[in-house]
């Protein structure tokens, strides 16, 4: 049993689709409990989906009865269907699945960092769970770190990467005009969230585009994104800066752009990158907590140490950039935008690339190599081997 809240949009919800039919090509009788189905962003063609219809409350009291109530219902179910394995993604699945009686074995999988800094939410997962998982080594060894755990195990996330191209050459909507330019396009990909830093990008692209006049950006992802599209118009980017909304397959556009660019607060092990990989895409990203290091670079350990724009394995590090949302936006005397020391650090990363075919080709190429690291086969014999 895979249990999920959704299957709306985003990283762990991907994986647990794409564990799920892993599992079944592999002879397993495999079943995905969600707590509701509204607005399913995935193709749940040839699965077993069972909704427990305990969608998220508001209200304090009413997060608490839903606890109750999805750790009854997940034990009554999975007592029904004698479940060997439960194997549950996203920290309100994750506590559910930890707190429930009727599966043989319980794996609890950890996908961001502000999951593993919640203190009562780890120990509680941890001494419920027989084994949890986390999407990057730098996230397990923090655990083991802070923690002790002793039940702590790293699981890279997977990539399927015919999927992944297979996606790449269907045939998209007409959004993909904006693409298909002598312009060269940045790309970053993410729901609207302030983890995402979205007005880093966006700042940073303000100084790419003083720069370099034939460049456009593309953001990909589902959200409110009407503070972000002011922001835009206020640093005169109207028209070069495009807000796709959500794209059920978002390969396209992607195999349509330049360069991947990350500027995220924090990170697990960001399914993006390893994707922008998969489409030969050059990287320029944050090297926040956690998994850009982990990702881009052989020794992350070393990686993540930089404090500079780092040139790492497969693509380039830029020094972590501030947590405090700024929305606002300054000039220079010359009329070029003022940046923060580290936005200004991580623009000049991307003009370098840009102007460094050579650097550039470097990485388009490597890319490919180092997204097999990644794959869905290395992915099912670790889970297969924790699971057994």
């Amino acid at each position: 049993m895979l249990i999920t809240p959704m299957l709306h949009q985003g990283g762990f919800e991907r994986i647990c689709i794409l564990t799920a039919r892993l599992l079944q090509e592999k002879g397993y009788q495999v079943v995905i409990a969600v707590f509701s189905m509204e607005d399913i962003a995935f193709d749940i063609t040839g699965l077993t989906v069972i909704d427990l219809k305990l969608k998220a409350r508001k209200s304090k009291l009413g997060k608490i009865i839903n606890i109750f109530k999805r750790c009854l219902k997940l034990s009554v179910l999975q007592r029904k269907l004698r479940t060997d394995v439960s194997y549950s993604f996203g920290m309100t699945a994750n506590i559910a699945n930890a707190l429930s009686f009727g599966a043989g074995k319980k794996l609890t999988a950890c996908h961001s960092f502000e999951e593993i800094k919640n203190n009562l939410y780890m120990k509680l997962i941890s001494r419920h769970s027989d084994k949890v998982l986390c999407c990057s080594k730098k996230m397990a060894d923090l655990v083991q770190e802070n923690y002790h755990f002793k039940n702590v195990y790293p699981l890279w996330n997977p990539c399927d990467i015919e999927n992944v191209l297979r996606g790449s050459a269907k045939e998209p909507d007409q959004d993909i005009d904006y693409f298909r330019t002598k312009d060269k396009v940045l790309v970053s990909m993410g729901r609207e969230d302030d983890v995402k830093g979205f007005w880093h990008l966006l700042k940073i692209f303000r100084r790419i585009n003083e720069e370099e006049k034939d460049t456009r950006l593309a953001i990909i992802g589902d959200g409110n994104f009407a503070e972000y599209q002011r922001l835009a118009e206020k640093l005169s980017l109207k028209d070069k800066v495009f807000f796709t909304g959500l794209k059920k397959n978002p390969f396209p556009y992607l195999k349509e752009s330049d360069i991947y660019i990350l500027t995220s607060l924090s990170e697990g092990l960001p399914n993006a990158l390893v994707e922008a990989l998969a489409l030969s895409l050059p990287i320029v990203s944050a090297n926040c907590l956690s998994g850009p290091a982990e990702i881009l670079h052989e020794d992350f350990k070393c990686a993540e140490r930089q404090r500079e724009v780092f040139c790492a394995d497969y693509g380039i590090l830029s020094p972590v950039l501030s947590t405090e949302k700024n929305l606002t936006v300054a000039y220079k005397e010359d009329g070029t935008v003022l940046l923060e020391e580290a936005e200004e650090k991580f623009a000049q990363a991307v003009l370098m690339l840009l102007r460094d075919k050579e650097l550039y080709g470097k990485y388009a190429e490597k890319a490919g190599k180092r997204v097999k690291d990644f794959s869905t086969d290395n992915y099912l014999e670790g889970l297969l081997t924790l699971m057994e």
